[in-house]
């Protein structure tokens, strides 16, 4: 069994969409109390992480949580965004390596 994101009850596996609310269950959207949607938490990281990424090491620190929250949530924009925010930080890592050591 698995839980619709809106109302928390419990949809059988093939269902489209939510027998008690009529939500969508391949919408990546949460809804909010004042009926907006909001972005997943892996989408936030994954974004974080490319813009914070070219501070050395921090992207690394806001893209595995990204990935994590991308693979749990099956959220592959938020897998690429993460894996491209770390490879920022890498290279940020790097170049500021060869910059300090000169």
């Amino acid at each position: 069994m698995r839980y619709c994101r809106n109302c928390g009850r419990e949809v059988p596996k093939d269902a489209k969409s939510c027998p008690n609310c009529g939500w969508d269950m391949k919408s990546k959207l949460e809804h909010t109390i004042d009926g907006g949607y909001k972005l997943s938490n892996a989408i936030v990281f994954g974004v974080l992480s490319i813009i914070f990424g070219f501070f050395p090491g921090i992207g690394i620190l806001l893209g595995v949580p990204g990935i994590y929250l991308g693979v749990r949530d099956l959220e592959k924009k938020a897998v690429v965004l993460g894996i491209i925010g770390i490879c920022i930080s890498v290279v940020s890592v790097v170049l500021w390596a060869i910059y300090a050591f000169k």
